[in-house]
């Protein structure tokens, strides 16, 4: 069990967990299941293991950026390649990205900030963009 009172944690475990998959295979059979919720889990961590499997995707795909948007597959941009991600039901994303908002900072209807993430023996950072209820990571250049 995660602890349940720091999602920047806990988000990192699930980033950990899940680097030596393929995540947007893990994301489309995840939703062929109906995004069923494993056993024992809490909400939250469902909510951010999809926000983990989204970024890592896009690590992967050495994305420019990430767009998310209730409602709306999710658009992974890696300049030369673009490819959809399938979106989460509404209630699981909008709690992932006001667990990510939170974790950056990010207070009222628009605004930036950076979300600092480890993996293995590097590090990376984030760019969060809010706008309403678009939201744009965008990655370092690769």
């Amino acid at each position: 069990m995660r602890d349940a009172e720091n999602p920047q944690k806990t988000l990192q475990d699930l980033l950990n967990c899940y680097l030596e998959t393929r995540p947007d295979d893990v994301l489309r059979n995840w939703a062929d299941s109906g995004w069923a919720g494993d056993a024992g889990v809490s909400i939250d961590e469902t909510c951010l293991k999809y926000i983990a499997l989204v970024l890592l995707d896009s690590i992967e795909s050495r994305a420019e950026k990430t767009i998310l948007e209730m409602g709306c597959p999710v658009l992974v941009d890696a300049g030369d390649e673009q490819h959809m991600l399938p979106p989460a039901p509404e209630s699981m994303l909008a709690r992932g990205l006001e667990l990510l908002r939170d974790m950056c900072g990010l207070e009222g209807a628009e605004g930036q900030s950076v979300l600092c993430l480890g993996l293995r023996n590097d590090s990376i950072e984030v760019q969060i963009q809010k706008s309403e209820a678009l939201h744009i990571m965008y990655f370092p250049r690769w």
